[in-house]
This record gives C-alpha cells, sequence and structure tokens, in this order.
C-alpha cells in the first residue's frame, strides 16, 4: 500500500507522489508540455508572415519529436510522411504562385488547409491524452476554431496549457488582441480565397 498525505488544500488523503487532489482538484505539479518550441502565438505569427506561411510547416519538424514523446506509442503520434506530404505541397505552391497556375494554387491552397487541420486535431488528441494521464484533467478545445484557424488555433492552444489544466474548459477570451487579430486574419484569408477563385474563372 502506498505511504499517504493530507492535501495541503482540502485535507483529505492523497498519495504522496500524486499530482493532483482526486478531492479538490488541485495541482501540485505545474502543467507542462515539455520541450515544445515557439508555442508563443505574437511571435509565431511574426514568423509565419515573414516566411509567407512556410513556418507553419517547419513548426510541426520542429516539435514533432516533443509531440510524439507526449503519447504512449508511436501509432498516436504525428507520421513523418504526412509532413512530408505537407513539405511537398508547399513547395508546389510557392513553384506555381510563381508561374500564376491560379487552379493548381487553389487545389493546394484546399489541401495544404486540410492537412493543417488533420495535424492540429491529431496534436490537439494528443495533448488531450496526455493531460488525461499525467494530471487526471479533462481539457477541451473548440472544433470549429481547430477548423477555422488550425496551426494558429494549436499554437494558442499550446500557449494557454496552463490555464486550460487549471480551468478545464475552452480558454479564448474574444475581447484580448490576440483574438482580435484572429477575426481579422480569418477575412483576409476568405478575401484571399475568394481573389483566386475570381482568378480561376477569369482564366477559365
Amino acid at each position: 500500500m502506498s505511504e499517504e498525505i493530507n492535501c495541503p488544500f482540502c485535507g483529505n488523503l492523497i498519495e504522496v507522489n500524486a499530482i493532483k487532489c482526486p478531492n479538490c482538484n488541485a495541482l501540485f505539479k505545474e502543467p507542462e508540455l515539455p520541450n515544445i518550441k515557439f508555442k508563443e502565438l505574437g511571435p509565431f505569427i511574426a514568423i509565419d508572415l515573414l516566411t509567407f506561411g512556410f513556418f507553419s510547416t517547419i513548426w510541426f519538424f520542429i516539435n514533432g519529436n516533443a509531440i510524439n514523446h507526449l503519447t504512449e506509442g508511436k501509432k498516436d503520434g504525428i507520421k513523418l510522411n504526412w509532413l512530408v506530404l505537407l513539405l511537398a505541397i508547399n513547395g508546389g505552391f510557392y513553384l506555381f504562385f510563381f508561374y500564376k497556375h491560379a487552379a493548381y494554387l487553389m487545389l493546394l491552397s484546399v489541401l495544404q488547409c486540410l492537412i493543417y487541420i488533420a495535424l492540429s486535431y491529431r496534436v490537439l488528441r494528443i495533448i488531450q491524452k496526455y493531460t488525461s494521464k499525467m494530471y487526471n484533467s479533462d481539457i477541451d478545445y473548440n472544433p470549429y476554431y481547430m477548423v477555422i484557424f488550425n496551426v494558429l488555433y494549436l499554437v494558442h492552444f499550446i500557449e494557454t496549457y496552463q490555464n486550460r489544466v487549471y480551468h478545464t474548459h475552452e480558454y479564448f477570451d474574444w475581447k484580448s488582441p490576440q483574438a482580435i487579430f484572429l477575426l481579422i486574419l480569418l477575412i483576409i484569408i476568405v478575401c484571399i480565397l475568394r481573389f483566386y477563385n475570381e482568378m480561376f474563372f477569369l482564366i477559365h
């Protein structure tokens, strides 16, 4: 039988090595996602803009191992072939952009977006399982934000991870400067997609 002590917050008996009190939900270890880099949304957006969106792809390469270490097995992690495919799509996107092939640009943009959504979903699920196992907390994410903002939302999710574990609910403040920026970014993206659509019909 493991040794027990009293929880300093509620006084109930807990195991000596407990990370969280099952009675009052107090955490005894600061929640973290170890070794994940570039998890501040502001710098991420700045670098992504400077690299014309290419950094979103590089981010997964940089943090792939750290994210996979959060999983229990290789089959639950980020697959390398997904990242290679994403890299190839990015390369094709810039190539067709240079040669001004609007139809191919539209196709690659859609494929790129779908892979970003799939990767963001995979990472969010990994974080959910890791948090449940390590901190006995069930954190949630907003699927609508994930679909709309994908990698941006993922980085924001990781940046606010501690708050999410402490509060165990969807943490997103629409009055924050980051939220306003994301809303403006969404409008810009919609406008760009409409522009691509118009170019496609003009060419054909």
